[in-house]
């Protein structure tokens, strides 16, 4: 078991995010997290980078806990490669910065030939990620998320932006990465794209959002 979510619940100010949201992904796994816009993806997602803290549930990465100790949290959060909606880490970093980062984090070494020419990540090496289109922050975000192989993806709308040459590339990345033992948890609102991607499972969030003032 790569990923265990337990009765997950998330609440935004008074509104109820999520409830009671419980999911496991093992290792190989390719799971895409699929439902209407505002039902929850991006803070499921989030929830598990360690990005929004839980109102209640518990959240646990190759064994850690993502919201638990020091030592925990640091643990799961070495096991994980996050991409966000936005893909917006810090502007002011150039991408070769960002990837160095993520390889000292995880003790690896940064993108490998294969990765840097899956990607196009040369020609991203030395520019400010403020300074890039969405399509060139993603494939920064992502050539940072694949380092070191870490056990968990966690990938909010990773297609978002890419042209068709990336997105077959990053379909590539995400079986070997599988097929390693890897596991990937995705959101996206292209049901061909999750196809082609060989998801084994669709999770379903429906629409929530309660206001508990009401």
């Amino acid at each position: 078991m790569i990923l265990s979510i337990d009765r997950l619940t998330v609440k935004r100010g008074a509104r109820t995010v999520l409830s009671d949201v419980s999911l496991r992904v093992e290792a190989g796994e390719i799971i895409g997290v699929v439902g209407p816009n505002g039902c929850g993806k991006s803070t499921l997602l989030t929830s598990v980078a360690g990005v929004i803290e839980p109102h209640d549930g518990r959240i646990t990465i190759a064994g850690a806990s993502v919201w638990g100790t020091r030592t925990e949290r640091n643990r799961a959060r070495r096991a994980l490669g996050y991409v966000p909606e936005g893909a917006d880490p810090p502007g002011f970093l150039r991408a070769a910065e960002l990837w160095s980062l993520c390889a000292t984090s995880r003790g690896s070494d940064p993108p490998s030939p294969a990765l840097r020419a899956a990607l196009g990540l040369d020609e991203l090496a030395d520019l400010a990620l403020e300074r890039m289109s969405l399509g060139q922050r993603r494939r920064a975000c992502l050539g940072a998320a694949f380092i070191g192989s870490p056990p968990l993806l966690v990938l909010d709308e990773p297609d978002n932006g890419l042209d068709v040459a990336r997105l077959g590339a990053l379909v590539t990345l995400l079986r070997d990465h599988a097929a390693g033992g890897g596991a990937t948890l995705l959101a996206s609102h292209d049901d061909a794209w999750l196809d082609q991607v060989g998801v084994r499972g669709r999770f379903q969030l429906e629409q929530l959002a309660i206001d508990n003032r009401a």
